[in-house]
């Protein structure tokens, strides 16, 4: 939402975002901009949701969004020092959308394991073949000791697992997450929109 306002002898204001929509965990960062000020003003901030990181008193401000998952975060400033007759308010909003969601995760030694995974991670998250329910990031750590072969066989297991409970290719994707000192499994449930998460450290 974008909102300006001006009125005769009164400088114009407006909010805008650095995103109209953002995944929850990023920095949101709203900015004033005004035209034809022709004075020294005061900003004062407040939101509808988040944390003001920095900026309060200032221009631009940042918002913490960690944790908010859903909804919008509206952002009003109000600009002291202008003559009474003006218009001293404005908003803009951005939406919040839920990010990358940690399903399942753990150790394995075969490709039965995976498959038991796959299993898990969609009975726990309602995963099925309609594009409401999002798409999946799957991130495989290996062990140093697993060769090319094994590494492609585990991913094979995967993919027949999903591709049993008929889920399509285009839902999924599966990455290589580096060595580890044993082999693991990361399934991240990813809403439309959401950022891909990156493999754990």
């Amino acid at each position: 939402m974008f909102l300006s306002v001006q009125a005769q002898n009164c400088p114009g204001i407006s909010v805008e975002p650095n995103a109209f929509e953002l995944s929850a965990g990023d920095t949101l960062m709203f900015t004033v901009a005004t035209k034809f000020l022709k004075t020294t003003v005061t900003y004062i901030w407040t939101i509808s949701a988040g944390t003001i990181i920095s900026g309060q008193g200032t221009a631009k401000i940042l918002v913490n969004t960690k944790n908010m998952d859903g909804g919008f975060v509206t952002a009003t400033v109000e600009l002291g020092g202008l003559p009474a007759t003006c218009n001293k308010t404005a908003s803009a909003s951005s939406e919040i959308i839920p990010g990358a969601q940690l399903v399942v995760s753990g150790t394995f030694t075969s490709g039965q394991d995976l498959k038991k995974a796959v299993q898990r991670f969609i009975a726990a998250s309602n995963f099925d073949n309609e594009p409401e329910t999002g798409t999946s990031v799957i991130y495989l750590y290996k062990k140093s000791s697993n060769s090319v072969s094994e590494y492609q066989n585990f991913e094979k297991a995967i993919i027949s697992a999903f591709e049993f409970n008929k889920i399509l290719p285009s839902q999924y994707r599966i990455l290589d997450g580096g060595t580890r000192k044993l082999a693991k499994y990361e399934f991240y449930l990813l809403h439309p929109g959401a950022k891909e998460p990156g493999p754990s450290l």
